[in-house]
């Protein structure tokens, strides 16, 4: 009777924190549902570790920004979803190349105690427009890997947490990708 109880007020405690540990955010609509299906479907196969902006591609259809960061926090949310996730966690399929290049200069700066490079600095380094460095940086920013602070210099912003400055030589491959493109295959990102 006492095993009973307590087993009873274990799983009630366990389904009190995992409703309190959700967020509450929105399902995904069924374009989102397609594109997490094709990812959970490819991840794993020929080592491929494909982000949602490769997705979006494959799959076709009119996606925008606010579909993709929807996706990231489903998968940031839902770990269980493939050992894709569980591996190597939801950063790597969640930004674009381009935001991972801005996420390893912010890094490496905090991380070398210097200013935040500035934005044509961002934009010199990642070979892209000032305005999508700072659609970049806004994404970060959303997915809490990045926040702003003025005194950081230059773009005014910082690593959110120290996971995202000491990320190199730990496992993780949080801002490293490689697109792989074979003449008559699929397209692929993998680490």
């Amino acid at each position: 009777m006492h095993r009973r109880l307590k087993t009873t007020l274990l799983a009630a405690l366990f389904a009190l924190f995992a409703a309190t540990a959700t967020t509450g955010a929105a399902p995904l609509t069924p374009k989102q549902q397609k594109l997490l299906d094709y990812l959970v479907a490819n991840w794993g196969v020929d080592t491929a570790v494909t982000g949602i902006d490769l997705a979006m591609q494959i799959v076709g259809g009119k996606y925008t920004a606010e579909d993709r960061y929807a996706l990231a926090v489903h998968l940031r949310e839902h770990p269980e979803l493939h050992r894709v996730l569980r591996t190597f966690g939801w950063v790597p399929v969640a930004l674009t190349p381009d935001e991972k290049l801005i996420a390893r200069q912010l890094s490496w700066a905090e991380r070398e105690k210097r200013p935040a490079p500035t934005l044509a600095e961002l934009a010199r380094a990642v070979g892209i427009q000032p305005s999508a460095v700072s659609d970049g940086l806004r994404m970060l920013e959303l997915l809490g890997i990045a926040r702003r602070d003025p005194a950081a210099g230059g773009v005014g912003y910082r690593m959110a947490n120290e996971r995202y400055v000491h990320w190199e030589g730990l496992g993780r491959i949080d801002f490293m990708y490689h697109r792989v493109r074979v003449e008559g295959l699929k397209t692929l990102d993998t680490y």
